[in-house]
C-alpha cells in the first residue's frame, strides 16, 4: 500500500487572494454570501464581505385562504418584509491545518461591519364589498391590522408591490463562526461554515402586528462555500 501524502510533500505555493461565494441558512431566513481574502501569511486572511440577507419575526405562521383556490399564502399579521445588506470587514485564521491532501483544515472567522436594514410593506390582495350592490372587488392595498380582518384578505399581493415605500434601518453587524474547508485541490474553495451572528439597528423594526418587535436579532448560521485560491 501506498502511504498517504502529506500536505508537506507537495510543492509549496504562496497564496495571494481568495475569491469565494456562498448560500445558507439562519434561524431566521437564508443569506448569500460574496467574500474575497487577502492573505497576510499562510495561515492568516484578511477578508472583506457583503452578504445580502433575509430576517423573519420568529412568530410568523403562514395563513391561506380557505374558500378560495389558486391564492398566494399570506402572513397574517405581517408588517414588514426585512432584507437585510451586510459589508463587514474581518479575518481568518487556519488553527488545525490540512494534514493530507484529503483531509480537512478548520479556521476561525470574526467580522464585523454595518448592517443596512431595508423593511418593504406588505400589500395584500382585499375583497372590497359594496354594501349597495352587495358585488365585490379586489384591490391591493398595504396591509392595515386596524382596517384588514382576516375575513378581508384574498391573499398575498405580487412581490412587486411595495417597493416605492422602502424604509432603511441603520445598524451594525458582527459574526464569529468556525470554516471547515475539505477540498481536494489547494488552490479551490470548498468548505462548510457554522457560527453565531448578530443584527442590531438603532431602532425597533415593524415587522409582525400584534406582538412584540425588536431591534436585535441574533441567529445560528450554516453556509457552504465555493472559489478559488490565486498565486502572486
Amino acid at each position: 500500500m501506498f502511504a498517504q501524502e502529506t500536505i508537506f510533500e507537495q510543492k509549496t505555493t504562496v497564496f495571494s487572494e481568495e475569491k469565494s461565494g456562498g448560500i445558507g441558512m439562519h434561524t431566521s431566513g437564508f443569506q448569500v454570501t460574496f467574500r474575497y481574502g487577502k492573505y497576510l501569511t499562510g495561515f492568516t486572511k484578511r477578508i472583506y464581505e457583503f452578504e445580502i440577507a433575509n430576517i423573519k419575526h420568529s412568530k410568523e405562521i403562514r395563513s391561506v385562504n380557505p374558500f378560495e383556490s389558486n391564492t398566494r399564502g399570506y402572513v397574517f399579521g405581517k408588517l414588514n418584509s426585512l432584507y437585510v445588506l451586510r459589508p463587514s470587514i474581518g479575518f481568518q485564521k487556519v488553527f488545525i491545518p490540512k494534514q493530507s491532501i484529503r483531509g480537512v483544515s478548520i479556521t476561525y472567522i470574526a467580522q464585523v461591519g454595518p448592517s443596512i436594514g431595508i423593511a418593504k410593506p406588505v400589500y395584500l390582495d382585499i375583497i372590497e364589498r359594496e354594501p349597495r350592490t352587495g358585488t365585490t372587488a379586489i384591490v391591493k392595498k398595504k396591509y392595515n391590522p386596524e382596517e384588514h380582518d382576516q375575513s378581508d384578505i384574498y391573499g398575498r399581493a405580487s412581490f412587486v408591490n411595495g417597493f416605492g415605500d422602502l424604509k432603511l434601518h441603520p445598524g451594525v453587524f458582527a459574526k464569529v463562526g468556525l470554516h471547515f474547508d475539505y477540498a481536494n485541490d489547494r488552490e479551490a474553495v470548498k468548505s462548510i461554515e457554522v457560527g453565531v451572528q448578530l443584527d442590531a439597528y438603532f431602532s425597533e423594526i415593524p415587522l409582525l402586528a400584534f406582538t412584540t418587535n425588536r431591534a436585535i436579532y441574533p441567529t445560528i448560521y450554516l453556509a457552504m462555500f465555493f472559489g478559488t485560491r490565486e498565486t502572486k
